[in-house]
């Protein structure tokens, strides 16, 4: 009883790490998401918030989803139009309404291990590099390349390198781009023993995204590059973040 009083009393204080992702027509993956989360230890729990945003799923929205009821402080926020590959306004609203000083930044089909999130906590946080981390297959342990768009760093740190650009929203595989002009104002630093485990659509069907296509058209194409060349010569072209009207419903 004593754990259950400390673990309530707790979320009436700021949390030290916020877990963000971003969330579309993913039902299963989520209540799996939750379910490992719901299991962390009361120690996990007290410092941790988890932040989903919902891109506007039409059919299976995030708050639909059923819930344990055993989680750490968590909110869903849902954008109001439904534009194909717009995770990346997701994550900059996840970044801007989490109310941690850190953010562990991830895709909804990783999920992240206690001891992963025990080892953020006991470590030596430097805020200004930007950490990632190494990648296990999920319930088999095999070893992966590691995920290049799953970052642990600095809420302040975020918004200097500029959140992603939603300049480029509707065009697939543009988040690189964030990662680019991290490299340009941090350093990268690899936790190899703080893994990430990867859920594939074999134990998962939803666990990525199923209903809009990765094949951009011609001139989706030509239009992220034309972009890409336009912001490299900085004519005036900056970084455009948090231009997508959202709400939250949890």
């Amino acid at each position: 009883m004593r754990e259950a009083l400390d673990f309530v009393s707790s979320k009436e204080h700021t949390p030290l790490i916020s877990l963000v992702f971003a969330y579309y027509e993913n039902p299963s993956m989520l209540q799996l998401q939750l379910k490992e989360i719901a299991a962390y230890p009361a120690s996990v729990k007290q410092i941790l918030e988890v932040v989903v945003v919902d891109d506007c799923s039409p059919t299976h929205p995030a708050a639909d989803v059923k819930r344990p009821h055993n989680l750490p402080r968590y909110s869903i926020f849902r954008l109001d139009r439904d534009i194909p590959w717009n995770q990346d306004a997701a994550r900059n609203i996840g970044a801007y309404e989490a109310r941690s000083p850190w953010l562990l930044l991830t895709d909804i089909d990783h999920l992240v291990p206690a001891t992963t999130i025990e080892n953020l906590i006991e470590m030596d946080r430097d805020a200004s590099v930007f950490y990632t981390f190494s990648r296990v297959k999920f319930a088999r342990n095999d070893p992966q390349d590691s995920h290049p768009n799953s970052y642990f760093m600095a809420k302040d740190l975020y918004w200097e390198i500029g959140g992603h650009d939603e300049d480029f929203a509707g065009i697939y595989g543009k988040d690189y781009l964030f990662r680019r002009r991290a490299l340009h104002r941090a350093t990268e630093i690899r936790l190899d023993e703080s893994p990430l485990a990867r859920v594939g659509s074999v134990t998962v069907e939803d666990a990525g995204t199923r209903t809009i296509s990765r094949k951009n058209s011609p001139w989706q194409s030509v239009r992220g590059y034309l972009l890409e060349w336009l912001k490299a010569l900085n004519l005036g072209w900056e970084i455009k973040t948090l231009s997508e009207t959202y709400r939250r419903v949890l």
